[in-house]
C-alpha cells in the first residue's frame, strides 16, 4: 500500500487498533505484517492494523460511527435552523408596531457576528474556539462501545498531531451557524410575505447621524450588487402611514444583510475549512517513530531468521551484527533459556527486581521472546545456550534481533565441559561475528548468574 493509497480512513483505523491493543502483542497480526511487501515502517503498522481490525470488524464500526456523527450534527442543525426561524418570527413580531432596523439587525445577527469574532480570535491564538464544533464532536464520546470510544480518541488524537482538528471543529461550527442564519433568512422573508411591517428607528441618545452612518457603511457590500439602499432619513419619526415602496426598500435591505452579512462568511469559511481539510487529509501521516508506535515497529521489522533463512548461507564478513538499543531501560534485565529443555531448576530461584525470565524452545517462542524484549527493552540480555549444539544460523539470526533489543548481551555456554574444543571454538568464533564482546561470553552458568544478582540455587 503506498503513501497515496493509503486514506485518512486506514491511518485512522490503526491509531484506534493502537489504542485498543495498548502494550499487547498480537503475533499473528504482528507476523502477517511481516510477511507483507511493504518496505516502510508505516505501511506494515498499516498491514498490522488491517488484520486487527478486520478480526474486530472496524472498518464496519467506522462507518458506523461516521453515520453516527452525521445524524448528530443533521440534529444540532435542525434545532439551528428552527431557532433562526423563530428568532426571526420574534425579532419581527405581529406586525402591529413598527420594526426598529438597528434592533432588528442586533437579533438577527449579533450572535452570530459575536461568536465569528470567537472563532477568529481562537484560531490566531491556535485553539480550536469553536463552541459548537465542540459541542458536537463531544456527543461522539456518548456512544456505546469500546470501539466506538476508541475511534473518537484516534480522530482526535489523529488530527491534533497534523494541526487539522480546530479546523474539523471549524467546520462543524460554521455548518450549525449557516443552518442557523438560514432559519432566520426564511422566517425572515416568511413573515415578510404574509405581514405588512413599517420600519423605524429609535433612539434616547443617539443622534440620526449615527444612525445614517451605521446605514451607508452596511450598504457598501449591498450596493456592489445593485441593491438600493434606501434613504435613512424616511425611517426619523416614521409611523404605519409609511409608504409602501418605503417598506419595501427597507424590507430588502433588511433581508439583504441577513443574507451577506450572516451566510456568506460561514459560506465562505465552510470552503475555507473543507480545502484545508483535503490538503492536510493528503499530507497526514502516522508519526511511526513517536515513542507510542516505537515498540510496535521494532516488532514489526521484518525478522532477520525469516528473511535470511532460504538465502546462500553468508560469505565470512556478511553476518549481521547485534546493534544494542539506543534506550534501554537501566536496572532491568532478562534471562533466556535458548533451547535448554531440561536446565533446572528454571526459573532461577531469587530473581532480583527488575529481572524477567523466558524459555525459547520453539518457532513460536522465539517471535513471543523478541516481542517481550521489544516491550522491557533490557539493560542487559543473558541467554543461556548449550555449547553441546553446533550454533546454526537460525540461533545466530535470533541472537542478533535478540541483542539489538537490548542494551548490552552476554552469552552464557552451558555445558561446556562437555562440548568439545572445536564446537566452542566455533561459538567463539559465530559469537565474534554477530558482535558479542569476548568478555561477555561465559562458560559457568552460576558466575554468569551471579553477576546480574540471580541465584541459581
Amino acid at each position: 500500500m503506498s503513501d497515496k493509497q493509503a486514506s485518512f480512513k486506514a491511518r485512522w483505523q490503526a491509531e484506534a487498533v493502537r489504542l485498543l491493543q495498548g502494550a499487547a502483542s498480537d503475533l499473528q497480526a504482528e507476523a502477517g505484517a511481516r510477511e507483507g511487501a511493504a518496505t516502510e515502517a508505516e505501511q506494515r503498522v498499516l498491514r498490522w492494523a488491517a488484520i486487527i481490525g478486520a478480526r474486530h470488524q472496524l472498518p464496519e464500526i467506522q462507518s458506523a460511527w461516521r453515520r453516527h456523527c452525521i445524524l448528530i450534527l443533521m440534529v444540532i442543525s435542525v434545532l439551528a435552523l428552527a431557532g433562526g426561524f423563530t428568532t426571526a418570527l420574534t425579532v419581527l413580531g405581529d406586525g402591529t408596531q413598527a420594526v426598529n432596523i438597528p434592533w432588528a439587525l442586533g437579533g438577527l445577527l449579533g450572535l452570530n457576528l459575536l461568536m465569528l469574532i470567537f472563532w477568529l480570535l481562537g484560531m490566531l491564538a491556535r485553539s480550536d474556539g469553536a463552541l459548537l464544533g465542540r459541542l458536537v464532536f463531544q456527543l461522539t464520546h456518548y456512544l456505546p462501545g469500546e470501539h466506538h470510544k476508541a475511534l473518537t480518541r484516534a480522530f482526535a488524537t489523529l488530527n491534533q498531531r497534523a494541526d487539522l482538528m480546530r479546523w474539523w471543529l471549524g467546520l462543524l461550527s460554521h455548518t450549525v451557524w449557516l443552518c442557523a442564519m438560514l432559519g432566520a433568512l426564511f422566517g425572515l422573508l416568511w413573515t415578510l410575505a404574509l405581514r405588512s411591517y413599517a420600519f423605524t428607528w429609535e433612539t434616547t441618545i443617539l443622534s440620526a447621524d449615527v444612525f445614517t452612518a451605521l446605514v451607508h457603511g452596511l450598504s457598501l457590500l449591498p450596493q456592489t450588487l445593485g441593491i438600493s439602499i434606501p434613504d435613512a432619513a424616511t425611517l426619523v419619526g416614521a409611523d404605519q402611514s409609511q409608504a409602501d415602496e418605503v417598506r419595501r426598500q427597507w424590507a430588502a435591505w433588511l433581508t439583504a444583510s441577513v443574507a451577506l452579512y450572516g451566510l456568506m462568511p460561514r459560506l465562505v469559511l465552510i470552503l475555507i475549512s473543507s480545502i484545508r481539510l483535503l490538503v492536510g487529509l493528503r499530507q497526514l501521516r502516522l508519526q511511526t517513530t513517536a515513542p507510542e508506535w516505537a515498540p510496535l515497529v521494532q516488532r514489526l521489522t521484518p525478522d532477520l531468521n525469516e528473511r535470511h533463512v532460504t538465502d546462500p548461507a553468508p560469505e565470512a564478513g556478511q553476518a549481521a551484527r547485534i546493534v544494542p538499543v539506543s534506550n534501554p531501560r537501566p536496572g532491568t534485565s532478562v534471562l533466556v533459556a535458548y533451547e535448554l529443555t531440561a536446565i533446572k531448576p528454571w526459573p532461577p530461584a531469587e530473581l532480583p527486581e527488575h529481572t524477567q525470565c523466558l524459555e525459547v524452545n520453539s518457532r513460536g517462542q522465539r517471535q513471543q521472546s523478541l516481542s517481550a524484549l521489544a516491550e522491557a527493552r533490557p539493560g542487559t540480555l543473558m541467554v543461556i545456550c548449550d555449547a553441546r549444539l553446533s550454533p546454526d544460523r537460525g540461533t545466530l539470526h535470533w541472537l542478533v534481533n535478540a541483542g539489538s533489543l537490548a542494551g548490552v548481551t552476554q552469552i552464557v555456554l552451558h555445558n561446556s565441559e562437555q562440548s568439545s574444543d572445536e564446537r566452542l571454538t566455533s561459538w567463539h568464533d559465530s559469537l565474534r561475528d554477530i558482535g558479542v564482546d569476548i568478555a561477555h561470553i561465559h562458560h559457568a552458568m552460576t558466575e554468569a548468574l551471579n553477576q546480574l544478582g540471580v541465584h541459581n540455587g
